[in-house]
């Protein structure tokens, strides 16, 4: 995940480096290129999602947390990753549902490209999906580090 954001990153540059140079030099600007750099601006937070998690970076109540002993400290982390699991598989589940019904109905943007909305909000079932997984991965270390 954390490769594809660098990549979505370069590409979202890039765009705005060729719409910033045609128009100086050529007065002429790509009308698509600020939608597409919109899009890819949220399949970006979609994917930094599950591999900040996995990288333990987002933000926390330390203050409440480094008061804990270390068994009190791991049970905290097994119910927030169990909150979190099942949060993340309802948004899962319901961004399918959304996503399917989008594309049953053909459905598109209103936009210059009019890309069909199902393909733009599919990213977040996904993107979800591999943050329940990480969950799922964040409490099972949780529980085996409570039984040692």
């Amino acid at each position: 995940m954390a490769v594809l954001g660098r990549i979505v990153i370069i590409i979202i540059s890039l765009l705005i480096i060729i719409d910033i140079v045609s128009f100086k030099f050529f007065s002429y600007q790509f009308p698509w290129i600020l939608e597409v750099s919109e899009y890819l601006l949220v399949l970006l937070t979609l994917l930094g999602v599950a591999w900040l998690l996995k990288e333990d970076g987002h933000i926390k109540l330390d203050l409440l947390i480094n008061r804990l002993s270390e068994k009190n400290r791991t049970r905290m982390e097994i119910l927030n990753s169990c909150i979190g699991a099942v949060i993340s598989l309802v948004i899962t589940v319901y961004g399918l549902l959304a996503t399917w019904n989008l594309y049953m109905r053909d459905i598109k943007t209103e936009t210059i490209l009019e890309i069909p909305r199902s393909l733009l909000i599919v990213v977040v079932p996904v993107g979800f999906l591999f943050v329940f997984i990480q969950f799922i991965r964040n409490l099972l270390s949780a529980i085996n580090k409570l039984k040692f």
